[in-house]
């Protein structure tokens, strides 16, 4: 699976890589943006082009990698449906929907597409911050608390019954996790961290005022919290406290359960939380350091992918996918 000469020059080149999601153990996609330089290349944002790489574990080396080039996807986020059919969906900021796999190679009607009676939008409040597979089936988080499952071709379940809060009050979700269908949790603004029962969002009270960034529902039963910083909380329900004060120069865009701890990254690198609840540097090889960026989980694995390239953890050890330095 590893990428090769030929498809780094086809796919890879002049882009970076922007997100990673896991479908299966042996099916990855990667978003790649086109490179501009932005201190003299100002171009249109409908100009910039998006590529989503795939890769999968095939005996043929011709057939590993592919990839479909997109435009006008502003901040695109990787995820994966895996009901009602197992497929890429990648949710850009500006409402497009793009679905490849399963059969699919296209683009879906845009999450504003729909209008009540009044003319007014339903659905998407705001801008798409995350993407996340909860018991099989994709979730989405954005501002104005918005809060989504999709169900279906062209057919998405919004929450709505979560009050609306404005992103210049702070509002927005920028994360979302569950430990299933019946216990989810979105968090976001300043402090702001609301729970999902199947039926009810309700929210809950939270120890600080700090930005909340990112979550994770962990195997061991227990939410963590990356606020800003690198500031890390934990609990569940009604009952939260911090464990890790963090002086980091940027948050965590990405906290998993993978291999029994919970993994933390942001552009700067990849930590873990220990079982005395520390957060500490994970000890891993300079390469894959390197990859630091996105985190996805699925199947048994991790995927680690970011500017310095692109590295999976099977459980046992890290196996290189891109591998910039030897490449460029």
């Amino acid at each position: 699976m590893k990428l090769g000469k030929s498809d780094h020059e086809l796919i890879f080149k002049g882009f970076f890589l922007i997100d990673c999601v896991v479908r299966k153990s042996t099916s990855l996609y990667f978003l790649l943006q086109q490179n501009y330089d932005s201190e003299t290349d100002t171009p249109p944002k409908a100009t910039i082009r998006t590529r989503v790489a795939s890769c999968f574990d095939r005996p043929d080396p011709d057939k590993v990698w592919g990839y479909a080039s997109l435009g006008g996807m502003h901040y695109l986020r990787a995820g994966v449906s895996l009901k009602p059919k197992e497929q890429f969906v990648g949710v850009s900021m500006n409402d497009h929907v793009y679905v490849l796999g399963g059969g699919d190679d296209e683009f879906e009607d845009d999450l504003m597409a729909r209008r009540n009676a009044a003319g007014h939008p339903v659905g998407s409040r705001g801008g798409i911050t995350k993407s996340r597979t909860i018991d099989g089936w994709l979730w989405i988080t954005g501002s104005g608390r918005t809060v989504g499952r999709r169900v279906g071709k062209n057919q998405w379940e919004w929450h709505e019954n979560i009050p609306f809060k404005a992103l210049k009050d702070d509002g927005g979700f920028n994360d979302i996790d569950g430990f299933n269908g019946t216990d989810i949790y979105a968090a976001g603004g300043h402090g702001d961290i609301w729970h999902y029962d199947g039926a009810t969002w309700t929210q809950c009270p939270f120890p600080s005022n700090m930005t909340l960034e990112a979550i994770c529902c962990a195997g061991n039963g227990e939410v963590y919290i990356g606020a800003e910083s690198g500031t890390v909380f934990k609990g569940r329900g009604n009952k939260w406290k911090m464990i890790s004060r963090g002086s980091m120069a940027l948050p965590f865009k990405d906290m998993v359960w993978h291999n029994n701890q919970v993994w933390c990254t942001s552009d700067y690198g990849l930590w873990i939380i220990d079982k005395n609840d520390k957060v500490v540097e994970a000890d891993v090889p300079s390469e894959v350091a390197a990859c630091s960026g996105h985190l996805s989980v699925g199947d048994g694995v991790m995927l680690l992918a970011g500017i310095g390239g692109a590295a999976m953890h099977d459980g046992k050890s890290w196996k290189m996918i891109v591998d910039y330095s030897h490449l460029d």
